[in-house]
């Protein structure tokens, strides 16, 4: 495995390469995933209707990024039960 820059820096980097790509999708961005095999790409999740239902599969610093189109997650509180109904 091999240890490279990952976390805010490379987010910023993500994020601004997004933004020279697809103006305005920046804002859009709901998520983004960093696997955990350095053969597997990072997935952006932006707002449904920012791409036009595209995927774009881009490449920055020689790791592959899929930006796609998603929903955004239900608060936690819709997901999960109240704490004190757990136990």
């Amino acid at each position: 495995m091999s240890v490279g820059r990952v976390g805010v820096p490379l987010t910023d980097r993500i994020l601004e390469f997004i933004e020279e790509r697809n103006p305005g999708s920046k804002v859009a961005v709901w998520r983004i995933f960093y696997p955990m095999r350095d053969e597997d790409p990072i997935e952006v999740v932006v707002k449904p209707g920012s791409l036009s239902g595209e995927v774009l599969e881009l490449t920055l610093e020689g790791k592959s990024i899929v930006v796609k189109e998603g929903q955004k997650p239900a608060p936690r509180r819709e997901r999960e039960p109240a704490r004190r109904e757990r136990y």
